[in-house]
Formats: structure tokens, sequence, C-alpha cells
């Protein structure tokens, strides 16, 4: 007699499970009286590498092998169950296709998008790229379905974040050439000399390489209002025990986080020549905060100088009040006021942020 296993390599984890499984409980009854076409199509998808899972009859009994595993996620054991019940979140959508294919015609979908339930969190999108072919009998009558799949989500998710960066770095360019035009246009009316130009002209763009270097080198997805200071405080030689900061988690655009750093690069940068830090006593405090309640809340920003020399307004509004004003009213969208009482000078942002960009 022979043996009614003899189609399962039982050296294949799955196929010792099939061999075990107790198939007389489902419509496909006992192993031993499965049809010749059945048991090959079986050990076909169990001898594949590639993930498989093969639904056979009208309940669409499932018999899959070890690479189709990962994607059921933490399903549990689903060998011999109904595919309509292991994917019964997402049937209205696959269940159209698995019909197509009991009527004769295969499906081939690339990067499909499905909400399915994969661990306790609920339903989550995934991608998957499949094909569900027709498989029939000796007499051309379809009996199941062919399922053969590769999960694709993390590389679909990979590149809708590089097309999303691509995007970005294009508007931040364009951005940044607008500024550099700005910036030589200003700098222009202003120098008296062509030394005079090109010292300026230095400093602005290596201050904007800086700007960029705090984008660059973050550890995370968006910089913190700490990130930004913390950078402005290592560009000060010396100094940087006598800025004080203070203030929560903000998380900051792109765009915001270049402003901020180029604005406080501007301040730092007049305090060392002019202000509080250009002695040897002056402090700069750095404080921010964001209000209750949420998700509108309130964000403010301020940079304070006391203890240098005695301040006055400056005689003319040079690049540097663009930069700290202009520039960074409109990235933060809010109101920036910089003062000038003569104990030292006040840089104070106001705006409204929704809680979202905050953590």
């Amino acid at each position: 007699m022979s043996d009614p296993l003899a189609f399962l390599d039982l050296s294949i984890p799955m196929a010792r499970r099939v061999a075990e499984h107790d198939w007389a409980s489902t419509s496909l009854g006992p192993i031993e009286t499965w049809p010749p076409v059945l048991k090959i199509t079986v050990s076909l998808t169990l001898r594949s590498g590639f993930a498989k899972c093969l639904c056979w009859g009208p309940e669409h009994i499932a018999i899959y092998n070890d690479a189709f595993v990962p994607t059921l996620g933490d399903k549990g054991d689903c060998l011999g169950m109904p595919f309509s019940l292991i994917w019964q979140e997402a049937w209205d959508t696959v269940g159209p296709i698995a019909a197509k294919a009991m009527a004769g015609e295969a499906t081939f979908v690339k990067d499909f998008p499905m909400r399915v339930r994969r661990d306790a969190n609920g339903l989550a999108e995934a991608f998957f790229t499949f094909s569900y072919s027709p498989v029939v009998d000796e007499n051309g009558v379809v009996r199941g379905i062919m399922d053969t799949v590769i999960e694709t989500t993390d590389r679909v998710r990979f590149e809708r974040r590089a097309a999303i960066s691509n995007r970005e770095l294009v508007h931040r360019a364009k951005n940044s050439y607008a500024l550099v035009t700005a910036i030589i246009r200003q700098i222009a009316r202003q120098a008296s000399s062509v030394e005079e130009y090109r010292d300026k002209l230095v400093h602005r763009i290596t201050d904007m390489g800086h700007a960029q270097d705090v984008l660059s080198l973050r550890n995370s997805g968006e910089a913190m209002v700490a990130d930004v200071v913390e950078r402005m405080r290592e560009r000060i030689d010396g100094k940087a025990d006598r800025i004080a900061l203070s203030g929560p988690d903000v998380a900051l655009t792109d765009e915001e986080t270049f402003a901020l750093t180029l604005a406080l690069f501007e301040l730092a940068t007049n305090s060392a020549k002019y202000g509080a830090l250009s002695t040897g006593t002056g402090q700069v405090s750095i404080d921010w905060s964001l209000s209750e309640p949420r998700p509108n809340a309130t964000f403010m920003f301020r940079w304070k100088e006391q203890g240098g020399p005695p301040v006055a307004p400056p005689q003319r509004r040079g690049f540097g009040s663009f930069l700290v004003k202009q520039l960074l009213a409109a990235e933060f969208g809010g109101e920036v006021t910089v003062e000038y009482p003569e104990e030292g000078v006040v840089c104070h942002l106001t705006c409204q942020r929704n809680v979202a960009t905050t953590t």
C-alpha cells in the first residue's frame, strides 16, 4: 500500500504541520482522500522559497508554506482556515480578486494597499505585490487559487519618504537661492569696498552652511528648539557658559529650523561684537515656552542680553535685521520684536502653534 504522505517532504517544517493537521475536520477531508492535483499543488507550494498560499475549494481552505508565515503577522496558526476568515478585515478588497481567479482569470497586482490586522494595535496600512492564479485539475476545472505574494510595505514607505525628502530638498534649495540673492543685493548696497563686500558675503554664506548643518546632523526626523540653540552655543567660542537656556521640547519644521538658526547666529555675532558677549561679564538668557490649552498653543521665544555695554538702537537696518525680524516672523507665521533698552538687546518671537508639531 502506497504512503499517503509520500508527496510531502517532511524535512520542511510546514510539511510536517500539514501531515499532522486534522484535515478531516475541514471540507478537504482526510489527507488520504485528497485528489492527485491537490497533493501535487500542495507539494509545489511547500517546496517553494517564495511566499505562497494555496486556497482550495469553494471555502478557500488555506495551505501555505513557511515563507508565507511572516505575511500573517500575529494572526497565529491559520493552517486549514478559510482564506476569507484569515483576511476578513480585507476581504471586501481582495475577495473580488479571489472570485476572478476562481472564475479562471489570473490577476497580478503591484504594491496593492490594504488595511490589515497585524497585531493588537488594530488595522494598519500595508502593501503587497501578489498574484492570484487559478489552479485547475486534469479536466480543466478550477479547484482553487494560488496566492503568490511578497509584502512591499517597507519599500513603499521608504519610497514615499524619499519622494517627500526630495521635494523638501528642492524647496529648500530654491529658498536658499532666493536668500543668497537677497544677501548679495543687500551687501552690495551697503558695502563701502570690495573687501567689505567679500568679508560680509563669506560670513553670511558660512552662516547658511551652519544652518544647513543643523538640518543634516539632527538625530530625529525633526529638529528641536534646543538643538538649534545648542548649535549656536557651540559656535560662540569660549562664551557658551554665559548663554543660559530653558524651555520644553518643541519640534521645528525645516523652514523654522533654518530661519531660527540664522537669526540666532546673527544675534550671537552682534552680541559678541557690540553687546553682552563682548565683555567678560555679560550674560544672555534664551527661554521659550508653549502655552495651554492645546492644540492651538502659543509659542514664545525670547533672547535677552544683560551686563554688557549700554545699548542704543542701530543707525541703519541691514540684512541682519531682515534675518532676525522678517525671515523669522515669516517662517514661524508670527510676530518678532527687537528692542534696545540700555541694559541689553531683547528679541521676542510669538506665534500660534498646532500641538501636532510639538513633542
